[in-house]
């Protein structure tokens, strides 16, 4: 078995897309045609570069993004969900949970309380 990686240009390349996109539904077709492979060998390539598979990656973006947007505005969660390519608001806050423990509005809270603390110190 080859344990051949995705070429630094091709990681790039890859995260720029995805995050350039993030609002919009991200193929694997699309992800391969960016770096000019197979399904298969894109597949294979990137699990053992980014450690996920493709869609457990993107996923993994947007739940990134969504915990910066809560913590960072007053933005409402459905508004937040589309902004981080979710279908809608219980789509966002079941991933959300999933991933980080705790809904999207708990994350808001906790992350508030945390900075008001820091801020009082």
């Amino acid at each position: 078995m080859s344990t051949v990686s995705m070429l630094a240009w091709q990681v790039r390349r890859i995260e720029e897309y995805i995050d350039g996109n993030i609002t919009e539904p991200i193929k694997v077709t699309h992800l391969c045609a960016l770096v000019n492979r197979t399904p298969s060998h894109f597949s294979r390539t990137f699990k053992r570069t980014f450690g996920l598979s493709p869609h457990a990656y993107v996923l993994r973006r947007r739940i990134q993004l969504a915990a910066q947007l809560l913590a960072q505005s007053a933005m409402p969660l459905s508004e937040i969900a589309l902004n981080c390519g979710f279908g809608d608001q219980s789509h966002l806050s079941n991933r959300f949970r999933e991933h980080r423990g705790m809904t999207p509005a708990a994350w808001r809270r906790a992350t508030a309380s945390a900075s008001t603390a820091a801020g009082g110190i």
